[in-house]
């Protein structure tokens, strides 16, 4: 029944919350009517020598899953991951790099205890989403759904920044998929992510029987400027590829084909058959990934909208800059970008459209204030204050992901969901007011902003 129903959300925040209270994880619980579930996907594709098309599924899941039976996820998949975090720490502009932090990056003792340090801490670190559970039932969606609205899942693609991987935004994919979306976080293979999971077959092993071992790309230091775009725009492209093929993986899924999972465990992919809105899909990314969530649009009509979190224009060729694209597409900006801040920002607003005579805009520019570029990732939740001396931000890092969330949700209810009452121009999306005190409506310059 639906009072059954709420009664399971209701326990299932409260149990979330309770462990953030006792220490368990930083993440924001997310802000929809599901529990969410996830599980890792690597698929094989044909031809494909990168070791497979790799994505982390977030998703509804079901109300008569025993929550027991599961664990919360780990925000990081492997140790691997953090040894790349913590090697980062060492290159030019990397988050030691700051005059407040005392840690010498070029003393290997130090180095080593950091290292112990950033380990324990991160490992330990979960996220809200139970690993394999079961998606949400047909009967529970239509019971918390308006009829005639048909019981298929919208489907999003999310692409990760420069030196991310796939469950760097586990905050925005799980606030998503506790409102209905399927989401898959793409690991890129381009060499962006600071360290991507592949497995390869074992010598010996055969197609008929596959064995399989762990391998990794790891990130290429390459240039942040203009000097870097032909480097940058081809990453792009194969980024655009990933997202592409994700959603092709989402179809694969839907038509009920079968899937081989590279990974080890076993997860009966046989459930989402059916159950997506292949006609409802669209890209989000932050930063590397807005610039990917442009290049996507431009190729594929499939995605019906797009939301780039504070882009890194520079990999976009300046003829998509002048052309835009087709489809509705929503950037958010922090105050504080970590990249040649005007001329990113010049390149957005070549793309940004006026508003019609309703008050909205299909392609639009919203500066969150007192943020930073890392605070639409999960980094504020997950690694120790004292590590973000130099991007800490000025609005409370809870705060800035909640009102980060809400813009994201109206974007998608106005041209995805295709809900009437966001036809018109709504608060924190389009300026009417009463909207929140830490919107710009407009791309921010220093003290000047330009709408």
């Amino acid at each position: 029944s639906i009072v059954m129903l709420k009664r399971s959300i209701s326990s299932l925040g409260a149990l979330w919350n309770r462990e953030l209270i006792l220490g368990m994880a930083g993440i924001p619980a997310p802000s929809g009517r599901y529990g969410v579930g996830c599980v890792d996907l690597m698929h094989q594709i044909p031809g494909d020598e990168k070791g497979g098309l790799l994505v982390r599924l977030f998703y509804p899941y079901s109300s008569r899953t025993e929550s027991g039976n599961y664990q919360y996820a780990k925000w990081l998949p492997h140790e691997r991951y953090v040894k790349a975090y913590t090697d980062m720490a060492t290159i030019p502009g990397g988050y030691l790099s700051s005059s407040k932090s005392d840690v010498d990056t070029n003393d290997p003792e130090a180095m080593s205890k950091l290292f112990s340090m950033i380990t324990t801490t991160v490992m330990a670190a979960k996220m809200p989403a139970l690993y394999g559970a079961g998606i949400v039932s047909k009967v529970a969606v239509q019971a918390v759904t308006a009829p005639p609205t048909p019981p298929l899942l919208p489907v999003i693609v999310y692409s990760h920044g420069l030196a991310g991987m796939r469950t760097i935004n586990a905050g925005i994919c799980c606030d998503l998929a506790s409102r209905g979306y399927v989401v898959a976080a793409v690991e890129h293979r381009d060499q962006s992510a600071f360290a991507s999971h592949r497995r390869v077959l074992k010598l010996g092993s055969d197609s008929s029987n596959p064995q399989y071992q762990d391998d990794w790309l790891d990130l290429t230091l390459a240039g942040l400027t203009e000097e870097s775009f032909h480097f940058r725009h081809g990453q792009v492209l194969q980024r655009a590829d990933d997202v592409r093929k994700s959603l092709d993986l989402l179809q694969l899924l839907n038509d009920g084909a079968e899937i081989r999972n590279m990974m080890e465990g076993y997860f009966d992919f046989q459930q989402f058959k059916g159950r997506m809105d292949m006609a409802a899909a669209a890209v989000i990314g932050h930063s590397f990934g807005g610039a990917t969530t442009i290049q996507t649009l431009s190729e594929d009509s499939r995605f019906k909208c797009g939301i780039a979190l504070d882009c890194w224009m520079l990999p976009v060729h300046r003829d998509l800059c002048v052309s835009g694209t087709q489809q509705p597409l929503l950037f958010i900006n922090s105050q504080r970008h970590v990249l040649h801040r005007v001329k990113n920002l010049e390149s957005m607003l070549k793309m940004a459209k006026p508003p019609d005579e309703t008050g909205v805009s299909r392609c639009q520019i919203l500066t969150l204030m007192g943020t930073h570029h890392f605070n639409q990732t999960d980094l504020p939740f997950v690694l120790p204050d004292w590590v973000w001396a130099k991007f800490r931000s000025r609005l409370d890092p809870t705060v800035a992901h909640t009102l980060n969330m809400e813009i994201c949700h109206d974007f998608l209810k106005r041209y995805l969901l295709q809900d009437p009452a966001y036809r018109k121009a709504v608060p924190n999306l389009d300026g009417v007011k009463p909207h929140s005190e830490h919107i710009l409506f407009g791309a921010h310059f220093g003290a000047k902003s330009k709408l």
